[in-house]
């Protein structure tokens, strides 16, 4: 049995998030996950028979500096917020130096922002801006 130390795992250094035409270099995190209802089919006795499938939702969320939220809303005119962005996709990259073969890649198609938010407490030394995302697809590259 062999022992190999370097870790296989992505980590935060290795994500490339690239969004309406440009790289994120502002960005602080990223999350996105499909849902899909299900429930157990009843019938006789108390076990389950089956499980029933339902939709899908998938949804997210970006968290941003700042910075990259604001060069976001000058997309905009000034009585429109994000929520009034049109639809736009994201890609999200895994790219580790140590081994470049080894990409895995997400496209999220048709993303929409649900929140336009910004929040600042005393003592902060930058605005971080969590802001919620649903799309219509995930895809993997």
């Amino acid at each position: 049995m062999t022992f190999d130390s370097k870790s296989p795992e992505y980590r935060w250094a290795d994500v490339q998030i690239v969004m309406l035409g440009r790289i994120l270099t502002r960005v602080r995190g990223v999350k996105f996950s499909v849902k899909r209802e299900k429930e157990y089919l009843m019938a006789r006795g108390e076990d389950p028979h089956a499980i029933q499938y339902g939709n899908k939702t998938p949804e997210g969320e970006l968290t941003l500096l700042q910075s990259e939220v604001e060069a976001l809303q000058l997309l905009l005119s000034p009585e429109e917020d994000l929520t009034d962005l049109p639809p736009f996709d994201i890609t999200v990259s895994f790219v580790r130096n140590s081994a470049p073969d080894k990409i895995a890649t997400y496209m999220l198609k048709g993303v929409e922002f649900t929140e336009d938010n910004r929040e600042l407490k005393q003592g902060d030394k930058f605005m971080e801006i969590t802001l919620p995302i649903m799309y219509l697809r995930r895809l993997a590259a």
